[in-house]
């Protein structure tokens, strides 16, 4: 089953890509593909549960003892199909995941910076693709 979750891009606090860069060969390596030392954030219509039954047969966990970091990390495939269907994932600290004070907030990581490939801007819309 496809679902499609719509977003409005919004400004972050540039926290992701400080872990993404410094953790990025794991991350490359535990994901199949390069990624981009950065995220793109989303605000979508309704919250986002990272604990949702149906993610937990897709969902990657990503140990901090696998990678050398200081929290666990889930990630979540999906596709982006108004960007020529490139492959991206659901990223977001576990702690984040339990805690967030904005839970209809998340993060995409993908293999380029999106914002300057797509020509992306805060308020552009962003369709999100997850096959559950």
């Amino acid at each position: 089953m496809q679902i499609v979750l719509h977003g409005r891009i919004q400004s972050g606090k540039n926290d992701a890509s400080k872990w993404l860069d410094k953790f990025n060969n794991a991350y490359s390596l535990k994901l199949g593909m390069p990624v981009f030392p950065g995220s793109l954030n989303l605000t979508l219509i309704e919250n986002f549960d990272w604990f949702a039954p149906r993610w937990k047969p897709i969902i990657i966990w990503f140990g901090k003892d696998e990678y050398g970091g200081e929290r666990d990390i889930l990630l979540l495939p999906c596709r982006l199909p108004k960007q020529e269907n490139r492959r991206a994932f659901l990223w977001t600290p576990t702690t984040a995941a339990r805690e967030r004070p904005d839970p209809w907030v998340v993060e995409l990581v993908t293999d380029v910076g999106m914002r300057h490939t797509y020509n992306l801007s805060n308020g552009d819309e962003v369709a999100v693709v997850i096959e559950a």
